[in-house]
C-alpha cells in the first residue's frame, strides 16, 4: 500500500509543479519519494504508467519528457470545493432515515459509516439529510453493502420550528471541521516556507506531498455546501485561497529547480 501511495504522491507532483517534466527530473522526483532505487526500476514505472495512459511520453531516451495524461489527472484527484460550493440549490433538502433492529449490530455500523463517509448530515439518530438529490447515492450504499431497502426519504417543501441554518448547524460537526481548518491553515505557512527553502525536486516534492495530504485532511470532514447554506463562521473559502497561493509557488519553484 505504501508505494502505491508514493506513486500516486509523484504523479501528483507532475500536476502541482509543472506540467511536463523531463526523464531526469522524474528520477530526481521518484528517488526522492522512495519509489524508485535504479534507472532500470524507473523505466519500468515509466513505461508502465504509460501503458496505463497515466502519462505521455515525448521523445526518446535520456531528451524524453513526460507529461501527465487527464486519466493521471483523475487517478490523483483532490478535492476540489469551488466545484460544490458554487452548485446551485433548490431551497429543498432530502431527508431520509432507516430501520435496522439492534439485532443488526454489524449492519447499522456499515450503514453509517457509508453515510458518514459520503458527508451525509445526521439530524438525529437515524434521520439523515442532504441538499441536493440523494437517492442514486443511497441505492448505491444499499448494493454494496448488501443492506435490505429499508429506508424512507422524502423532500422538504418548507420547514417549520426551525430555520436551515439550524439544520446546517446540528447536522454536522462544525467544532471538529474549523479544527481541521484551522490545522491547515497554521502549517500552510511553513509549508510555503519550505517550498522556498527547498534546495532540489525531491525536497520540493515532499514539501507537495504533505500539503496534498493536509489540504486532504482539512477538507475530510466539511461537506461542502452550497453558498447559501454556509455557517458562520466558515474558514474554507479563505484556506482555498491561500492553497492555490501554494500552488503558484510550488509551480514557479517547480520551474526553477528544473532548470
Amino acid at each position: 500500500m505504501r508505494s502505491r501511495l508514493n506513486i500516486e504522491h509523484a504523479l501528483a507532483y507532475l500536476m502541482w509543479g509543472v506540467e511536463t517534466l523531463s526523464r531526469r527530473d522524474c528520477s530526481l522526483i521518484l528517488t526522492g519519494a522512495r519509489v524508485c532505487n535504479s534507472e532500470q526500476r524507473l523505466t519500468h514505472l515509466l513505461a508502465r504508467w504509460e501503458q496505463q495512459r497515466l502519462i505521455v511520453r515525448h521523445g526518446r531516451g535520456a531528451q524524453a519528457r513526460f507529461t501527465i495524461t487527464a486519466e493521471g489527472r483523475q487517478r490523483i484527484a483532490v478535492t476540489d470545493p469551488t466545484r460544490h460550493w458554487n452548485e446551485p440549490w433548490d431551497g429543498k433538502w432530502r431527508v431520509f432515515n432507516y430501520d435496522l433492529p439492534e439485532t443488526r449490530r454489524t449492519e447499522r455500523i456499515l450503514l453509517w459509516r457509508a453515510l458518514h463517509d459520503r458527508k451525509l448530515g445526521l439530524l438525529q439518530r437515524s434521520m439523515w439529510v442532504w441538499p441536493h438529490e440523494v437517492e442514486p447515492m443511497l441505492r448505491e450504499i444499499i448494493q454494496a453493502q448488501g443492506i435490505p431497502e429499508c429506508f424512507c426519504g422524502f423532500r422538504s417543501e418548507a420547514l417549520f420550528l426551525c430555520s436551515d441554518m439550524e439544520v446546517v448547524n446540528v447536522a454536522w460537526d462544525w467544532e471538529e471541521i474549523r479544527r481541521r481548518h484551522q490545522t491547515y491553515q497554521q502549517h500552510l505557512t511553513a509549508n510555503v516556507d519550505s517550498l522556498k527553502r527547498a534546495a532540489d525536486l525531491p525536497a520540493l516534492a515532499r514539501v507537495a506531498r504533505i500539503e496534498r495530504d493536509a489540504y486532504q485532511y482539512a477538507f475530510s470532514l466539511d461537506a461542502l455546501l452550497p453558498r447559501s447554506l454556509w455557517p458562520s463562521p466558515y474558514a474554507g473559502p479563505g484556506m482555498e485561497a491561500r492553497h492555490q497561493e501554494f500552488l503558484a509557488v510550488l509551480s514557479r519553484r517547480a520551474r526553477e529547480l528544473s532548470t
